[in-house]
């Protein structure tokens, strides 16, 4: 991890993330260290419901993931993906498991925007059992490192610190942001998503410093 020192209106910013997300809102997170400084959107699993779940697809890649605090996925005995030595950089370092999706009367297909909210949403319910998730799915859970930021500078730590931090689950939708030609968007694409939807924009480094500083104060 490396120590950087952020503006006080960069704290600020966090701040304004974390009450909007506890709100329901979405977040945008973007990798300030990336060469593209790639993003994604943020939303709290407690409320994924069919409509905000159109909205996340409607600015990202249509892969819906979910990231998943430390010892989620044993709970519910979600199977990580393992790859060969030759291909371990993407998929088996950012621990994803294989994909899900909720069973029962209520889900079709899987992949409807309906089907897939009910997923992710039943990932967060500290009622649902192993048993009700069949694989595999549509909703791709990834599981962030137990340290959060502070450990990993990554999307999945990001997103489940955000949801703490707002008092929730830690369990959250992520969505790649890209453009309307389907490339990974850009600090300037981010921006400009986030100015015409009013949603907060903050970097993992943001974060990283936002923690650092209360656990200088002892929270």
């Amino acid at each position: 991890m490396v120590e950087q020192t952020v503006a006080p209106e960069r704290l600020l910013a966090v701040e304004q993330a974390i009450d909007a997300f506890a709100e329901g809102g979405f977040v945008i997170v973007y990798d300030e260290l990336a060469k593209e400084h790639r993003g994604v959107l943020l939303l709290a699993a407690e409320h994924t419901h069919e409509g905000a779940l159109k909205q996340l697809l409607d600015h990202t890649s249509g892969m819906v993931c979910v990231a998943l605090p430390d010892g989620h996925a044993d709970r519910l005995r979600l199977q990580r993906l393992t790859v060969d030595e030759e291909h371990t950089t993407t998929l088996l370092s950012a621990g994803f498991t294989v994909p899900v999706d909720l069973l029962g009367p209520t889900t079709t297909t899987g992949l409807s925007a309906a089907d897939r909210s009910r997923t992710v949403q039943a990932l967060a319910d500290p009622q649902t059992t192993p048993d009700q998730l069949g694989c595999p799915g549509h909703v791709f859970p990834v599981c962030a490192m137990p340290g959060g930021v502070l450990e990993r500078e990554g999307h999945a730590e990001a997103a489940v610190d955000l949801s703490r931090l707002a008092g929730l689950s830690g369990v959250t939708a992520v969505g790649a942001v890209v453009t309307a030609d389907w490339e990974l968007a850009g600090h300037e694409d981010l921006s400009r998503l986030a100015a015409s939807r009013l949603l907060p924009l903050i970097s993992v480094a943001d974060l990283v410093a936002y923690r650092l500083a209360r656990q200088a104060l002892g929270r």
